[in-house]
Protein backbone atom coordinates (compact mmCIF):
# COMPACT_ATOMS: atom_id res chain seq x y z
CA UNK A 1 0.00 0.00 0.00
CA UNK A 2 1.30 3.64 -0.46
CA UNK A 3 0.73 5.56 2.15
CA UNK A 4 1.77 9.37 1.61
CA UNK A 5 1.03 12.84 3.36
CA UNK A 6 2.89 14.85 6.54
CA UNK A 7 3.11 11.65 8.75
CA UNK A 8 5.76 10.75 11.51
CA UNK A 9 7.19 7.39 11.27
CA UNK A 10 5.51 6.28 13.89
CA UNK A 11 1.65 7.27 12.91
CA UNK A 12 3.19 5.62 8.94
CA UNK A 13 3.99 2.57 11.10
CA UNK A 14 0.68 2.23 12.84
CA UNK A 15 -1.08 2.78 9.96
CA UNK A 16 0.70 0.08 8.22
CA UNK A 17 -0.22 -2.22 10.91
CA UNK A 18 -4.09 -0.97 11.11
CA UNK A 19 -3.68 -1.98 6.89
CA UNK A 20 -1.63 -5.19 6.98
CA UNK A 21 -4.84 -6.13 9.60
CA UNK A 22 -7.87 -5.17 6.91
CA UNK A 23 -6.59 -5.97 3.72
CA UNK A 24 -4.99 -9.32 2.26
CA UNK A 25 -1.42 -8.57 0.87
CA UNK A 26 -2.77 -8.65 -2.65
CA UNK A 27 -5.10 -5.74 -1.86
CA UNK A 28 -2.19 -3.73 -0.34
CA UNK A 29 -0.36 -3.92 -3.00
CA UNK A 30 -3.26 -2.07 -5.09
CA UNK A 31 -4.76 0.29 -2.58
CA UNK A 32 -3.24 4.32 -2.31
CA UNK A 33 -3.92 6.20 0.85
CA UNK A 34 -3.34 10.15 0.86
CA UNK A 35 -3.32 11.33 4.90
CA UNK A 36 -4.10 14.99 5.68
CA UNK A 37 -3.87 16.92 8.17
CA UNK A 38 -6.62 19.32 8.16
CA UNK A 39 -6.57 22.88 10.21
CA UNK A 40 -10.29 23.50 11.58
CA UNK A 41 -11.99 20.64 10.43
CA UNK A 42 -15.46 20.19 11.75
CA UNK A 43 -15.11 16.19 12.04
CA UNK A 44 -12.28 14.04 13.30
CA UNK A 45 -11.98 12.53 10.00
CA UNK A 46 -13.72 11.67 6.78
CA UNK A 47 -12.33 9.37 3.77
CA UNK A 48 -12.99 9.87 0.02
CA UNK A 49 -12.48 8.26 -2.87
CA UNK A 50 -9.96 9.67 -5.45
CA UNK A 51 -9.94 7.38 -8.13
CA UNK A 52 -10.54 3.60 -9.57
CA UNK A 53 -8.66 0.69 -11.22
CA UNK A 54 -9.59 -0.60 -15.01
CA UNK A 55 -12.52 -2.03 -13.77
CA UNK A 56 -14.17 0.80 -11.91
CA UNK A 57 -13.19 -0.22 -8.86
CA UNK A 58 -12.24 2.34 -5.65
CA UNK A 59 -8.54 1.50 -5.02
CA UNK A 60 -7.23 5.39 -4.47
CA UNK A 61 -8.56 7.36 -1.28
CA UNK A 62 -8.53 10.35 0.89
CA UNK A 63 -8.41 10.26 4.35
CA UNK A 64 -7.95 13.47 5.87
CA UNK A 65 -7.90 13.67 9.76
CA UNK A 66 -8.31 17.07 12.11
CA UNK A 67 -4.70 18.38 12.49
CA UNK A 68 -5.32 18.82 16.40
CA UNK A 69 -5.84 15.73 17.01
CA UNK A 70 -3.54 13.80 20.13
CA UNK A 71 -1.59 10.65 19.16
CA UNK A 72 -4.26 8.23 20.54
CA UNK A 73 -7.09 10.22 18.34
CA UNK A 74 -5.38 10.69 15.52
CA UNK A 75 -4.56 6.59 14.79
CA UNK A 76 -8.24 6.00 16.14
CA UNK A 77 -9.51 8.02 13.37
CA UNK A 78 -7.33 7.07 10.96
CA UNK A 79 -7.92 3.21 11.62
CA UNK A 80 -11.68 4.25 11.73
CA UNK A 81 -11.19 5.45 8.01
CA UNK A 82 -9.34 2.57 6.92
CA UNK A 83 -12.55 0.43 8.10
CA UNK A 84 -14.78 2.52 5.53
CA UNK A 85 -11.53 2.59 2.97
CA UNK A 86 -12.36 -1.63 2.76
CA UNK A 87 -16.11 -1.44 2.77
CA UNK A 88 -15.62 0.25 0.12
CA UNK A 89 -12.95 -1.56 -1.48
CA UNK A 90 -15.02 -4.82 -0.97
CA UNK A 91 -18.08 -2.90 -2.14
CA UNK A 92 -20.11 -3.34 1.13
CA UNK A 93 -20.54 0.52 0.91
CA UNK A 94 -21.24 2.89 -1.81
CA UNK A 95 -20.30 6.44 -1.98
CA UNK A 96 -23.53 7.86 -1.74
CA UNK A 97 -23.74 5.77 1.24
CA UNK A 98 -27.55 4.36 0.20
CA UNK A 99 -26.47 0.83 0.02
CA UNK A 100 -25.10 -1.45 2.75
CA UNK A 101 -23.96 -5.06 1.57
CA UNK A 102 -26.47 -5.29 -0.78
CA UNK A 103 -29.30 -3.62 1.16
CA UNK A 104 -30.59 0.00 -0.06
CA UNK A 105 -29.97 2.22 3.00
CA UNK A 106 -31.79 5.79 3.46
CA UNK A 107 -28.86 7.20 5.74
CA UNK A 108 -31.04 10.67 6.35
CA UNK A 109 -33.46 9.02 8.25
CA UNK A 110 -30.88 6.90 10.61
CA UNK A 111 -28.74 8.82 13.13
CA UNK A 112 -25.31 9.01 12.27
CA UNK A 113 -24.17 6.49 15.46
CA UNK A 114 -26.22 4.06 14.29
CA UNK A 115 -25.41 3.60 10.19
CA UNK A 116 -24.41 0.43 10.40
CA UNK A 117 -20.73 1.34 8.76
CA UNK A 118 -20.02 3.61 11.18
CA UNK A 119 -20.61 1.04 14.09
CA UNK A 120 -18.73 -1.67 12.18
CA UNK A 121 -15.93 1.24 11.30
CA UNK A 122 -16.11 2.17 15.53
CA UNK A 123 -15.82 -1.32 16.43
CA UNK A 124 -12.66 -2.19 14.35
CA UNK A 125 -11.11 0.56 14.99
CA UNK A 126 -11.16 0.05 18.71
CA UNK A 127 -10.38 -3.72 17.96
CA UNK A 128 -7.13 -3.10 16.08
CA UNK A 129 -6.10 -0.05 18.66
CA UNK A 130 -5.80 -2.62 21.33
CA UNK A 131 -4.37 -4.73 19.12
CA UNK A 132 -1.36 -2.07 18.38
CA UNK A 133 -1.18 -1.04 22.26
CA UNK A 134 -0.81 -4.80 22.80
Amino acid sequence: MVISGAISKKEEKAILFFAESLFSPAMLRNLSVRIRKVKNFDVFGLVSVEDYNASGKPRDFLIEVKRDLNEEDFLMTVAHELVHVRQYVRGELNEEMSYWRGSPVNARKIPYAEHPWEIEAENVAKELYEKLKG
